[in-house]
């Protein structure tokens, strides 16, 4: 739950760290072996990655509260495992269509996280907005570690997909952002030549890096970091470290019962 918006961390005055660590994070992939490397990414992911989506529940209950509507934990929970056990269900039925809508979902998570607070706009616009940065960033990543993606995508469909068709969807992807962006820039607070710097980043990550360590770098300092910092601030009023602490505690269980899904989907497909 990354449609979070307050007054809280302003994570553009961190940039700078960030792009430290980034390029920190690809000089370790120069030294560590391969398997190293992997089992970083690995932690990393399920720790932060899995953390920061972890309180969902939470986020719902405190927002609720705000709104003085009523909350239905049970119901919620409910909820919940009904959506995970339809994914499962969707992923062994109709791989194709559960792969394709994980992609737009993804892309669609990963870009409001980046721009929720940076653009304006009617629900339709945001939506293709925000999923047509994502596509980017994905098929960025995609497009540098074609024939990985494309026997991961073969494993669970039974298709593989040529390079060519990774391209075809990043510059028509790229093409929607940019004109979609000049449409609403005078609502934005952004520069767009900062954001293709940043995309440009990207993009030496993703073809210097091996896939997962790629992904982990993206996933961990660009989505997962700020998105914890947002729903910290959200959650208790500011970012401090008695607050995280708090918000770790408050997610443990949540967070542990992710963990113990994903291995058992692993395991199980």
């Amino acid at each position: 739950m990354d449609n979070i918006q307050n007054k809280g961390v302003d994570f553009t005055k961190l940039q700078g760290a960030t792009l430290i660590a980034t390029f920190f994070s690809l000089w370790l992939a120069v030294y560590f072996e391969h398997d190293i490397e992997n089992l970083l990414a690995y932690i990393l992911i399920l720790s932060f990655g899995m953390l920061h989506g972890a309180n969902d529940i939470k986020l719902l209950q405190v927002e609720a509260k705000k709104k003085s509507k009523p909350y239905d934990f049970l119901r919620i929970l409910a909820y919940y495992i009904f959506f995970v056990l339809s994914v499962a269900g969707l992923f062994y039925l109709l791989p194709s269509i559960a792969l394709g809508l994980f992609i737009l979902f993804s892309a669609y998570h990963f870009g409001e996280q980046h721009w929720i607070s940076k653009i304006s706009g009617n629900p339709l616009f945001l939506i293709f907005f925000y999923t047509a940065y994502g596509l980017v960033i994905l098929f960025l990543l995609f497009a540098a570690h074609n024939t990985e993606v494309s026997d991961i995508i073969f494993d669970i469909i039974g298709i593989y997909i040529n390079n060519g068709y990774y391209q075809i969807i990043l510059g028509i992807s790229f093409f929607v952002f940019v004109v979609l962006y000049l449409t609403k820039y005078k609502q934005s607070n952004t520069n767009i030549f900062l954001e293709l710097f940043y995309l440009l980043v990207f993009f030496i990550i993703f073809n210097t890096a091996s896939l997962l360590w790629a992904f982990a770098i993206f996933f961990i300092l660009w989505h997962a970091i700020p998105s914890l910092g947002d729903q910290i601030t959200y959650l208790y009023g500011d970012l401090s470290r008695k607050h995280f602490i708090k918000y770790v505690r408050s997610s443990l269980i949540y967070w542990l019962a992710s963990v113990s899904t994903l291995v058992i989907l692993f395991f199980f497909y």
